[in-house]
C-alpha cells in the first residue's frame, strides 16, 4: 500500500506542473488568491460563475515554482519566488484590475463560525427574533444585546453591535447569529499577488475606490471643459458655452460704448438707473417713479 501512495503523488504533481506550464503559457495574467478563511463551497460557485473567463488550479507555491522556471516570461520567477501561504491560482486573459474588481463582486454573506474575524460591523437589528423566551435569553445577556418579551416571543430592544470590524468572533455568538438567521461574514477570494506582461502586482496596488475614481473622472471632466471654455478652444461640448460667454461679453462692451441696439439699450438703460438710483441715495434723493 505505501508503495502505491509514493507512486501516486509523483504522478498528480507532475500532471499539475504540467498544467500550470500549459496555463502560464496561454493565459497573460496569473494570479495567486488567498484561501485564508475561504471555504470549499465558494471555491466551487465561483469556479462556476467565472468559468467562461478564470481557470482555477490548487497548487503548492514549491511546484508553480518549479513550472514557472520552465516558462520564458519575463519577471515570472520574480512573482513565484514572492508566493506565500496556501495558493489558488487564477488564469486568465482579463486584466487584474478587472480581475480583482469582479471577485470583490463576487463576494457573498455566509454565516460565521466561531473563530471567524468580522469583516464588517455586526449589528443585531430590533425586533421580534420569533424565539420563544426561555434559557437562552441568557445568552443574549451575556453578549450585552439587549432584550425584551412581548407577545410569547423575544424582541431585539434596540440595533445592537455584537462585534466590531477586526474582532474575533466567539463561538457563543456565532452560534446566536445562526439561530438569528444573520449571515454576518463577507466571504470571497481576493488577489494577494498577480502577474501580466511582465509586470508583478500587490494587493494594495490592485484596490480601486471605483467611486472615487468616478468623482476624480466627473472633476476632470469639469476642470478640462472649464479650461476649453476659457481658452475659447471649440468643440461640439464647449462651443455652446463660448457662445453663451461670447454674448455676454459683446452685450456688456455695447452697454458700455451705448451701442445702439435693441437689447443693449434695454441693459444700459437699467445700468443708468441703477447707477442713479445710487447716486441718489448718496445724495439723499428720491426718485419718483412716472405712471402712465
Amino acid at each position: 500500500m505505501q508503495i502505491e501512495v509514493h507512486k501516486k503523488l509523483p504522478r498528480k504533481k507532475i500532471e499539475v506542473s504540467e498544467k500550470l506550464i500549459k496555463h502560464l503559457e496561454e493565459y497573460r495574467v496569473v494570479a495567486k488568491a488567498n484561501l485564508t478563511g475561504v471555504r470549499a463551497s465558494q471555491i466551487q460557485e465561483l469556479r462556476r460563475k467565472l468559468r467562461e473567463k478564470v481557470e482555477f488550479i490548487v497548487a503548492k507555491n514549491t511546484i508553480f515554482r518549479k513550472a514557472a522556471e520552465k516558462v520564458n516570461k519575463e519577471n515570472l520567477i520574480n512573482f513565484a519566488n514572492e508566493l506565500k501561504g496556501p495558493s489558488l491560482f487564477l488564469f486568465t486573459n482579463i486584466s487584474p484590475f478587472s480581475l480583482a474588481i469582479l471577485l470583490n463582486k463576487s463576494k457573498v454573506k455566509v454565516a460565521a463560525k466561531g473563530g471567524d474575524i468580522a469583516t464588517n460591523d455586526i449589528i443585531v437589528p430590533a425586533g421580534n427574533t420569533g424565539l420563544p423566551p426561555g434559557p437562552i435569553i441568557s445568552e443574549f445577556s451575556k453578549l450585552k444585546i439587549p432584550t425584551k418579551i412581548e407577545s410569547g416571543s423575544i424582541w431585539i430592544a434596540s440595533d445592537t453591535i455584537a462585534a466590531k470590524k477586526g474582532e474575533v468572533i466567539s463561538v457563543e455568538l456565532a452560534s446566536l447569529l445562526s439561530r438569528l438567521g444573520i449571515k454576518s461574514i463577507e466571504a470571497g477570494l481576493s488577489i494577494g499577488l498577480a502577474y501580466e506582461d511582465g509586470k508583478v502586482f500587490t494587493m494594495e496596488d490592485l484596490l480601486i475606490d471605483l467611486e472615487k475614481v468616478k468623482e476624480d473622472l466627473k472633476l476632470s471632466v469639469q476642470q478640462a471643459l472649464s479650461l476649453a471654455v476659457n481658452a475659447s478652444y471649440l468643440t461640439p461640448e464647449t462651443a455652446p458655452q463660448i457662445l453663451v460667454k461670447a454674448h455676454i461679453q459683446a452685450l456688456a462692451l455695447a452697454v458700455e460704448a451705448e451701442y445702439p441696439e435693441k437689447e443693449a439699450l434695454l441693459n444700459a438703460l437699467k445700468l443708468a438707473y441703477i447707477r442713479a438710483s445710487a447716486l441718489a441715495e448718496k445724495a439723499n434723493f428720491r426718485f419718483e417713479e412716472t405712471k402712465n
